[in-house]
């Protein structure tokens, strides 16, 4: 694979890594789910994976 196509590649799923962290990070500050795919872009079904995550661990802080 030629160093272009590899550091395109990384480039990519540094963005990704990015887009979750924003993802997270504004699902924890309680912006609803829609408004965030309107920040960050792509699909609702990302955005519904990681905020759920968020809310779990939600929960069980409160039954601790």
């Amino acid at each position: 694979m030629p160093k272009s196509q590899k550091g395109q590649g990384e480039s990519n799923d540094f963005i990704k890594v990015l887009k979750d962290i924003l993802i997270t990070q504004l699902g924890m500050a309680g912006v609803p789910q829609l408004r965030i795919r309107e920040i960050v872009g792509g699909d609702i079904g990302r955005v519904n994976r990681i905020v759920k995550h968020l809310k779990n661990a939600r929960r069980g802080r409160e039954d601790r």
